[in-house]
């Protein structure tokens, strides 16, 4: 495997990015405990993956974190490139170790994805979000949502696990269902808890089924699918196809 870490310059984190930067072992201490269902969702990734590509594949992990959870869905497809985007150096730092035990050239960058994605000039069979696409409002998620749709091209698959509502629900109604969540959050502080939830309040735009399908056809996707719905009724992977 070759592996290339490009680091490019950036401006400090939004709020909405500072869980992710200066609080990684609070939300490392999510994942590990699967309080957000990322083995359910990432499983689906790869039976899509394994399922659906039978040829060499090109894959760009968008926010990609540690990258922990897409290297186990990686393993044993025929990705032949990964590209890792996220705006954390100490989590790209971590990746880069994971990303080695795949058969595949690695490249990473240090980017707010939103901007790296709108200058974009490589195609990707696969573009994958992960819990990070509902820190937008509905029109900016169309506009990274459109720019993937050129990156993807014709027969590529765009794969999302997201903040997702049943038709008809509010935000606010939304925030209260995750707000119940905190008795299953047994490993976090009261403190922990709150600093979560904090984040989730300030910066989660969840959209309704019928919302994301339509951003989907708005963006110039065909088809839209969804794949899984996470046990909390909070999170939803779809597929998008041209």
């Amino acid at each position: 495997m070759s592996s290339s870490e490009e680091l490019n310059d950036h401006d400090q984190p939004l709020p909405t990015q500072e869980l992710f930067v200066s609080s990684w072992e609070i939300y490392r201490k999510m994942v590990d405990n699967d309080y957000l269902f990322h083995r359910d969702a990432y499983g689906c990734l790869r039976r899509v993956l394994s399922k659906e590509f039978d040829r060499p594949f090109t894959f760009i992990d968008v926010a990609c974190g540690d990258a922990s959870m897409t290297v186990g869905a990686l393993q044993g497809t025929l990705i032949s490139h990964y590209t890792g985007l996220d705006i954390s150096e100490q989590a790209l730092a971590i990746a880069a170790q994971n990303l080695k035990s795949l058969d595949c050239e690695v490249s990473l960058h240090v980017c707010d994805f939103s901007e790296a994605l709108l200058n974009w000039e490589d195609s990707a069979d696969v573009v994958w979000i992960g819990l990070s696409l509902h820190h937008f409002l509905a029109p900016d998620k169309l506009k990274t949502m459109k720019r993937i749709r050129s990156i993807v091209g014709s027969s590529g698959r765009f794969l999302i696990y997201e903040d997702a509502s049943p038709d008809g629900e509010s935000r606010d109604a939304w925030l209260a269902r995750w707000d119940s969540q905190q008795t299953r959050w047994s490993a976090y502080s009261e403190q922990e808890w709150n600093y979560v939830t904090a984040h989730v309040h300030a910066s989660d735009f969840p959209e309704t089924d019928s919302t994301w399908r339509q951003l989907g056809h708005d963006a110039g996707f065909s088809r839209v699918e969804v794949l899984y719905e996470a046990p909390s009724r909070l999170f939803r992977v779809y597929s998008f196809r041209a």
